[in-house]
């Protein structure tokens, strides 16, 4: 097991994972949000070849329209 860090709140994997399994297999489209990995933005393009690891810290931001 590996514990990363998610918005703030510890989440337990079963395994290491990339970014990109790790969002659609917690419902999050990969398109439309923005990825902070230990404490650095990251390009859409990187996302796919990052691996999750113990201790990481993700900040998961999505943009949302209003008025």
């Amino acid at each position: 097991m590996i514990t990363i860090k998610v918005n703030g709140e510890n989440k337990e994997l079963e395994k290491s994972t990339d970014i990109i399994n790790f969002l659609k297999s917690n419902n999050i489209d990969p398109i439309g949000v923005t990825i902070e990995h230990n404490f650095e933005v990251i390009n859409s393009e990187s996302i796919p070849g990052i691996m999750l690891k113990d201790g990481d810290t993700l900040e998961i931001l999505r943009f949302v329209g209003g008025g």
